[in-house]
């Protein structure tokens, strides 16, 4: 790769000019940083022009501990408990950020979950109300989107005529992390609040009371 376009390599929609004519969308590897950012890590590449390149992540762990609490009863670990929390759940997705969404999607990929993304309040409704009762464990609604935001999604989605549209949990996706954006949540009928970029451990720990 050349020097100059390893000074862009990490932004959205960037390719080299030699890759042009190869089918993809300069997306991978801005995923990738915004991916080990948020894992509070450092990613960097080193690169020769006909000899390949080499990328390198980096991320720091805590030692572990040399044995967990164990519940005698359930023969389980509070730690077992949380990382087990995911496994297997759907999601629905309402997220108008394609970089946003293919993040959220490799998190929760990662926690053993899977999950549908719909790029507005109207598909996402509509996708709820088309699917069986059950489908979906919980929805994960950005607020700002076009058309129809995430309050009014919300409420839409709660005035169905079914059951789970009453019970789903929704959790709200937004920027805006101030008390007053929290309550607005509260007040459409969501049932929690996760501050952007997403943080997997609040995000668990938002779940972790609904589920």
């Amino acid at each position: 790769m050349s020097g100059e376009f390893l000074k862009h390599i990490f932004e959205p929609f960037t390719r080299e000019q030699a890759a042009a004519q190869i089918e993809g969308t300069g997306l991978g590897l801005s995923i990738a940083k915004r991916l080990v950012d948020i894992m509070g890590g450092e990613i960097s590449v080193e690169s020769r022009i006909g000899q390949g390149s080499r990328f390198t992540v980096e991320l720091e762990f805590e030692k572990a501990e040399p044995s967990l609490n164990v519940n005698a009863d359930k023969g389980e670990t509070s730690d077992s408990k949380m990382t087990d929390l995911l496994t297997g759940r759907r999601f629905l997705v309402a997220e108008d950020n394609e970089i946003n969404a293919e993040i959220l999607r490799e998190l929760l990929y990662m926690e053993g979950a899977s999950c549908v993304r719909r790029e507005d309040g109207v598909r996402t409704v509509e996708a709820f109300r088309s699917a069986e009762p059950g489908t979906y464990d919980a929805i994960l609604m950005d607020i700002q989107m076009p058309g129809m935001n995430g309050y009014e999604a919300t409420r839409a989605i709660r005035s169905l005529d079914r059951r789970d549209a009453k019970e789903v949990p929704i959790i709200a996706m937004t920027a805006n992390a101030f008390a007053e954006d929290v309550q607005a949540a509260l007040e459409a009928g969501m049932n929690a609040h996760v501050a952007k970029s997403i943080d997997m451990d609040l995000l668990r720990a938002a779940l972790g009371k609904v589920f």
